[in-house]
C-alpha cells in the first residue's frame, strides 16, 4: 500500500472545455471491449465527461482529499450509468514488484496481475482508491469502490494536458485499521510511476507529481477488468482506450449508427418469453435498455408499435450480435408470420447494426414479435423503427 512521501507540485494544464453531451451506457458488457467503428479524439471524449461532472451527478456527499495539496475539494461524479469520474492531483505511487531507490518504496500492491504477482509500478499504469469507507457507513458518504461494482484491475481512462492513457485499479490508500501510514482512505489523486510517465508527469516518488488537472474516468463492470501479467497489462489497457473514448462521445439518445427516419419504439416497452431479460449492460443502446431473450429456439420479444394509417411499412430493427454466428428470427405482426429476417454478427455486443423487413401494419397499435429460429436465441434488440 501507499506510504507518505514528500512531493513537489508541478503546475497543471487547464482541462479542455468543449461542450459535448454524454450518453455512455452501463459498461458491464458480456465480452471484453474492443475498438468501435467510430473514432473520437481525447478532447471530444474529455469534454463529454466534463459536461456531466455536475452537482446533480455527484456521488459523494462529503469531499475527498486531494492527495497532493491536502485540500478537501475532490468530488466524484457518475457521468453515466456505471461510469465514474473525478479530477484531482497525481501523486506518484512506486509500490510494487519493481526495485526502486525511493526510501518509501514497498514491495506489495493491493491487487495483483492475473498470475497473482504484485503489480509493477514502473511497468503497469494504475490508479489508487481508498481501501474502505472511512466513515464506516452504508452507503458511504465518500466514494467507495466496492459500492459501485469496481474491482481490482478495473479499467479507467486518465486524461492530462491533452493526453489520454488506459490504466487499471491497482492499489489502495490506507484502511481504517492500519496505522503504518499517514495516508487516508478518503484521498484521491495517486497513480503509479508508469501512469505518470505515460502522461508526461514527473514520475519521481519523492519530487514528482502534479497538483491537479488529472481526470480519471472509471468504467465499472466485469468486462472492463483488465487481465494480463506485469509484462502485458500496459499493452492490454492501451488497447482498450479507443473503445472507451468512442463510448464517451455520443450525444444523449443518439446511437453510434443513425437509424432510419421514422417512428422508433424501444424494445424495453414490450414483453419477453420466459427466461428473457431487459438489460442495460452494453454500450450504445437507446432508451433505457434492450431485449435479451433466452438462448433457445422459439424465444421471442414482443414490441408494441403504432402506425398512423394502414399499409406496408419497413421495420428496421436496431440490434447487436457479438457471437460468431448470425441469429435469424421470424418476424410476426399481430400473430401472423411475415417471414424470416437475418441478424448478422456485429463486431461485439457494444456495436449496433440495423436489419430491415417490409410488412403490412394496421392503423393503431400492432404487436411485432421477433422469434428466434436457432438455439442461440434472438440477437439483442434495442428498438424498431417504422418508415415507408
Amino acid at each position: 500500500m501507499s506510504s507518505t512521501r514528500t512531493r513537489f507540485a508541478v503546475a497543471a494544464a487547464a482541462a479542455l472545455a468543449l461542450a459535448i453531451p454524454l450518453a455512455i451506457r452501463n459498461a458491464d458488457a458480456a465480452t471484453t471491449p474492443t475498438a468501435a467503428a467510430a473514432s473520437l479524439t481525447p478532447a471530444q471524449a474529455l469534454a463529454a465527461v466534463q459536461a456531466n461532472m455536475t452537482s446533480a451527478n455527484q456521488v459523494n456527499t462529503k469531499p475527498h482529499i486531494n492527495t497532493m495539496t491536502r485540500a478537501q475539494n475532490v468530488n466524484v461524479y457518475q457521468v453515466a450509468p456505471g461510469v465514474y469520474a473525478y479530477t484531482s492531483s497525481m501523486a506518484i505511487d512506486d509500490d510494487g514488484s519493481d526495485p526502486d531507490p525511493d526510501p518509501d518504496h514497498q514491495g506489495e500492491t493491493t491487487f495483483q496481475d492475473s498470475n497473482g504477482k504484485q503489480l509493477a509500478a514502473h511497468h503497469v499504469p494504475f490508479y489508487v482508491l481508498g481501501d474502505d469507507c472511512w466513515d464506516r457507513k452504508t452507503p458511504c458518504p465518500h466514494f467507495f469502490y466496492k459500492e459501485h461494482n469496481i474491482k481490482g484491475r478495473q479499467f479507467a481512462l486518465m486524461f492530462y494536458n491533452g493526453k489520454v492513457i488506459g490504466s487499471i485499479f491497482g492499489d489502495t490508500q490506507t484502511a481504517n485499521n492500519q496505522t503504518t501510514s499517514d495516508n487516508d482512505s478518503r484521498e484521491l489523486g495517486e497513480a503509479s510511476v508508469k501512469a505518470a510517465s505515460l502522461l508526461g508527469i514527473p514520475s519521481s516518488g519523492t519530487t514528482g507529481g502534479v497538483d491537479n488537472g488529472v481526470t480519471v474516468v472509471i468504467f465499472s463492470g466485469s468486462s472492463w477488468v483488465v487481465n494480463g501479467t506485469n509484462a502485458n497489462l500496459n499493452a492490454n489497457a492501451q488497447a482498450m482506450v479507443q473503445q472507451a473514448l468512442d463510448s464517451l462521445g455520443t450525444g444523449p439518445g443518439t446511437p453510434p449508427t443513425t437509424p432510419p427516419t421514422g417512428s422508433t419504439f424501444e424494445a424495453e416497452t414490450g414483453a419477453l418469453s420466459p427466461g428473457g431479460t431487459f438489460d442495460s449492460n452494453h454500450l450504445g443502446f437507446t432508451g433505457t435498455g434492450f431485449a435479451n431473450t433466452a438462448n433457445a429456439v422459439g424465444a421471442y420479444v414482443d414490441i408494441p408499435v403504432t402506425a398512423a394509417t394502414a399499409g406496408t411499412e419497413t421495420l428496421s430493427f436496431r440490434y447487436s450480435d457479438g457471437t460468431t454466428a448470425a441469429r435469424p428470427a421470424t418476424i410476426s405482426v399481430n400473430s401472423t408470420s411475415r417471414g424470416t429476417l437475418n441478424f448478422p454478427i456485429t463486431a461485439n455486443w457494444d456495436t449496433w447494426a440495423t436489419a430491415s423487413i417490409s410488412v403490412p401494419l394496421t392503423a393503431g397499435t400492432n404487436t411485432i414479435r421477433i422469434t428466434s429460429t436457432t438455439a442461440g436465441g434472438d440477437a439483442n434488440i434495442d428498438s424498431v423503427t417504422i418508415s415507408q
